[in-house]
């Protein structure tokens, strides 16, 4: 067994090592964080985050459930692992153009692209100590924006926005999946709720094929029009420095 590496109170996972090297001739561990984060992620975007527990992982990687805690203290920590390597999967540009604009329209959709494969991941929240994924995503896009003379505080509230709009578009656009797999035809719902909001009958308001769609709120067309909002809000910013 390997041994547990001490841990102190200003530790974090991404300062804490993993478990130490096994002794002359013993087995090396059989797996590894990055083996923990993937299977917990796997199961997450098949069942949720209620699907992710410390034995379900330890039944995929094939290992005694009390295993895992030698290389994540809680599930605190294995979240944190789980945030970050989303992160890491987001197809960010190699290179960027240096106009702010269609560099963050790139990232922003890249990031939605990403959050879509794992709709779980606006659930987890904001963990302040970030890992390498996140370090990589935030570089890029606060590069994209301060190469167009912003400061970095002001950069750094860009991005934090940008991300409360697009991680709060993939809740919604999760909700409304959620609950079209429960109800089968939740659109009597959107009907019934227009029809006490402007006083007309449902039946009326049924005819409207595009009503549906527009009271949704998700889709592309959807995310477009409020990122086009949001990078128009950017540009008025821009232009009165």
């Amino acid at each position: 067994m390997p041994r547990r590496p001490p841990r102190s109170r200003d530790e974090t996972i991404w300062t804490r090592p993993g478990p130490a090297p096994p002794a002359p001739g013993r087995t090396a561990p059989a797996f590894t964080r990055e083996e923990i984060t993937r299977a917990a992620i796997d199961l997450a975007d098949t069942g949720g985050l209620p699907a992710v527990s410390m034995r379900r992982i330890a039944d995929r990687i094939g290992c005694a459930p009390t295993s895992i805690y030698w290389y994540v203290a809680d599930k605190s920590e294995l979240y944190e692992l789980m945030v970050d390597a989303v992160l890491a999967e987001i197809d960010l540009p190699d290179h960027l153009t240096g106009q702010w604009r269609p560099d963050l329209t790139t990232i922003a959709w890249a990031s939605l692209a990403c959050y879509r494969k794992h709709p779980w991941y606006g659930q987890l929240g904001i963990h302040p100590v970030p890992g390498p994924g996140t370090l990589r995503y935030a570089a890029i896009t606060l590069e994209s924006l301060t190469s167009s003379g912003l400061d970095e505080p002001t950069a750094i509230n860009i991005l934090a926005t940008l991300n409360n709009y697009t991680l709060g578009f993939i809740q919604r656009e999760q909700a409304w999946h959620d609950l079209e797999t429960r109800d089968r035809a939740p659109d009597r719902w959107l009907l019934a709720a227009a029809a006490r909001g402007t006083g007309r009958p449902a039946t009326d308001l049924a005819a409207d094929h595009d009503l549906t769609a527009r009271l949704k709120l998700t889709g592309d067309e959807g995310y477009a029009f409020g990122l086009d909002r949001f990078l128009d809000g950017i540009a008025d910013l821009l232009d009165h420095r």
